[in-house]
């Protein structure tokens, strides 16, 4: 019998991913277990959710189960824009489906390009300001393994096991943020 996450992350391979060119212009779909076999320029969501009084991060960890970085911490919430998003639409579905928010102000920052031995990505960030507790939210069972608050120079030095992409998003937010 095939479990839940099985027939999840089949469903997931069949996705059809937006892929991009070197200036992050639409050339085409594919299906995501494609776009990851063949690296290609593919558009993610990178959303960071500050804890408004305190400053801190609502990190996850990831599950198992994940194809990307599985039981990495990631600092943001977020995924692969889908053919028939906008980084907008994707960053609204994503807060919902990975923490439970919906109706909440996401604010767009900025676009950046980010390669690995992995994945070769245009992504756009975004930062959300949450009043709330981390009991308020529900994480996504088959994707988020559990969530906690930490101050980012905790994530900055730890040396625990981070998405590298993640890392990468969040010191472009923090150098925007000083200037």
């Amino acid at each position: 019998m095939i479990s839940k996450t099985e027939l999840e992350q089949n469903s997931e391979d069949k996705e059809n991913i937006i892929i991009v060119n070197e200036k992050n212009e639409v050339i085409g779909q594919i299906q995501r277990k494609e776009m990851r076999e063949k690296k290609l320029i593919h558009r993610a969501t990178y959303i960071y959710v500050f804890q408004t009084q305190t400053k801190k991060l609502f990190i996850q960890k990831r599950s198992q189960e994940k194809r990307y970085c599985p039981g990495y911490f990631d600092a943001c919430f977020g995924g692969v824009v889908a053919y028939n998003e906008t980084y907008e639409t994707n960053a609204i579905k994503e807060i919902y489906e990975e923490i439970g928010l919906q109706n909440v102000n996401i604010i767009p920052k900025n676009e950046f390009y980010y390669e690995d031995e992995i994945s070769k990505i245009w992504g756009k960030i975004f930062v959300l300001y949450f009043d709330g507790e981390i009991t308020q939210l529900t994480p996504q069972q088959t994707e988020v393994e559990y969530i906690e608050l930490k101050e980012i120079n905790e994530i900055i030095t730890s040396k625990d096991k981070w998405t590298p992409d993640g890392i990468y998003a969040l010191k472009l937010l923090l150098n925007q943020m000083i200037q």
